[in-house]
């Protein structure tokens, strides 16, 4: 357990802002999750999120001391994560310039904070961390993720170090004026060695909580464009173009057409996967290599890749 006595510069912070700011390593949704459960009390009585806090106030949480950081500020403390392993192991950067920084991410980071994910895990705070480190973070300005990837898809992923540049990249990317290429290690071979895979998909919630995407005619229009790079007899390795962008869209058509992604373990198929070597470790297969827009402040086309993961040569070796 931990407790804190309200000075007066906090007085008058909501209990939620001033548990976000006390305990940087849990996420904003953790921290909900703790006060409903009545995991943080004010004075022995419990509270709700947005109670006011008054100086004198003795506030007590139900957490580790571990998690607490009452000396730093969040952003000295995300400023300090580039001296970690963490940080030297997940964050490789392809491409920086004044207002854009472009990262490849791994397979099993998650990009952004969230229920079930403590904060400074993450791309994003990854990011910050870094950005905070060399100064480039200006006049309370945050970077942000300009789209996304599932956190088991690894590759290329481009943040914005200013909402300035957030606005006008995002300007390019609503106009579709870019190209997304990634790369798929594919148990079989799709039925050509090039072609279209136009689908309607619709969302499906599970009874676990969780979502599966899946194919229906009356769903939502979707459409990837593939080509196949190398195959043997077991294995595949296909360039995809996303010409649209829905929801898991690229491992629900290469399932569809009899090519799943080697490791997906939401719509491949696990029997196949069992048979892969012990000495593979086992992911998704999904690696989003290329990226070409116009840069909104250079005003000329750019194009940045991440390098192949070296796992994925291993299956045509």
């Amino acid at each position: 357990m931990i407790k804190i006595t309200c000075t007066s510069e906090e007085a008058t912070c909501r209990v939620d802002r001033f548990l976000r700011k006390r305990l940087p390593l849990m996420s904003l949704s953790e921290i909900y999750s703790l006060i409903r459960k009545g995991g943080v009390k004010i004075n022995d009585k419990r509270t709700k999120q947005d109670y006011r806090l008054q100086e004198g106030d003795t506030v007590e949480i139900q957490a580790d001391q571990s998690e607490l950081v009452s000396k730093k500020s969040p952003d000295q403390t995300l400023a300090s994560i580039v001296k970690t392993s963490h940080f030297v192991r997940n964050f490789k950067i392809i491409y920086e310039d004044n207002d854009l920084l472009a990262c490849n991410k791994p397979s099993g980071l998650v990009v952004h904070p969230g229920s079930g994910h403590l904060k400074h895990d993450t791309l994003i705070d990854l990011a910050t961390g870094y950005l905070l480190n060399k100064g480039a973070l200006k006049n309370g300005e945050e970077a942000a993720l300009v789209h996304r990837l599932d956190r088991d898809t690894s590759g290329i992923i481009l943040i914005a170090k200013s909402k300035n540049a957030l606005r006008k990249i995002h300007e390019i990317f609503r106009s579709r004026n870019l190209v997304k290429h990634y790369v798929a290690i594919c148990h079989g071979r799709p039925p050509l060695n090039e072609g279209e895979i136009v689908l309607g998909l619709k969302r499906k919630d599970e009874r676990n909580g969780g979502m599966k995407m899946q194919v229906d005619n009356s769903g939502e229009y979707s459409k990837s464009t593939y080509r196949l790079v190398e195959y043997n007899t077991r294995f595949s390795k296909v360039d995809v173009f996303l010409e649209t962008g829905k929801t898991h869209q690229i491992r629900v058509h290469l399932t569809h057409v009899g090519a799943p992604i080697v490791g997906d373990e939401r719509y491949g198929n696990p029997e196949l996967d069992t048979s892969l070597s012990s000495s593979f470790k086992k992911r998704l297969c999904l690696h989003a290599y290329r990226l070409s827009f116009n840069h909104p402040a250079k005003g000329k086309k750019i194009t940045l890749e991440a390098p192949l993961p070296p796992e994925f040569t291993s299956f045509f070796n």
